[in-house]
């Protein structure tokens, strides 16, 4: 009895967390689309444009670009295969993974497209390498909330924290490095990237959740063979 409370218990905590970053997406997103942080954003672009020494754009664009959807995407369907292989993640999570990675990409590009989030325009513009380094896969859309760099780097970063312990650190380092370069290099405002880390809040909430449930109830079995 006590093994299915605790895990009961686990999985509504994690559902909890998933629906309060749900309803702070919808709100968020809602905000963003009535233009309540456009003054926030532009001063923060403005300011780092300013400030920032001339080689962090630089050394951003390299970085950046290493989320691109080229990369990220490949890479994140053949780790999560990978993992599953190895038996480090269970088919369920891996499938979960999966289906929330490729609904953040399809979601990102509607919210693009029905959102009246304007792209950053030449006035924060900061990427020293937009002419020599073009994505591969880019489609031009008329908004730029949310940040599918930002979401695509903590989604694989998520993957990673979950299942190799060594990779912790450098997968989170990498995925805050892009999350904050993006915004240096005027590819994106803020809130763009605050929008797709709510969503990553959202799945990441039931994916470790999920996690949480299995051990909960396996520790628990354990105890009970004992006595």
């Amino acid at each position: 009895m006590s093994v299915s409370g605790r895990s009961l218990t686990d999985s509504r905590y994690a559902f909890g967390w998933a629906v309060l970053f749900l309803l702070f997406l919808i709100v968020f997103s809602i905000a963003v689309n009535d233009g309540v942080f456009r003054s926030f954003d532009s001063s923060i672009a403005h300011w780092l444009r300013a400030n920032l020494p001339s080689v962090f754009p630089w050394v951003f664009g390299v970085i950046c670009r290493t989320g691109n959807a080229e990369w990220t995407v490949p890479a994140g369907l053949f780790l999560v295969v990978f993992l599953f292989r190895r038996g480090t993640i269970s088919g369920k999570k891996a499938l979960f993974w999966t289906f929330w990675f490729v609904s953040g990409m399809l979601l990102e590009h509607v919210l693009k497209i029905r959102l009246l989030q304007p792209h950053p325009g030449p006035d924060v513009a900061n990427d020293p390498l937009d002419h020599y380094l073009k994505p591969i896969l880019a489609e031009k859309t008329p908004g730029s909330y949310f940040s599918g760099h930002t979401f695509r780097a903590f989604w694989l970063a998520l993957l990673l924290f979950n299942a190799c312990r060594c990779c912790r650190t450098g997968s989170l380092i990498w995925a805050s490095l892009i999350w904050i370069g993006v915004i240096v290099l005027g590819w994106h405002w803020t809130t763009d990237t605050l929008g797709a880390l709510l969503f990553v809040g959202t799945g990441g909430a039931l994916f470790l959740g999920a996690g949480r449930s299995v051990s909960s109830g396996t520790a628990g079995k354990t105890s009970s063979a004992e006595v």
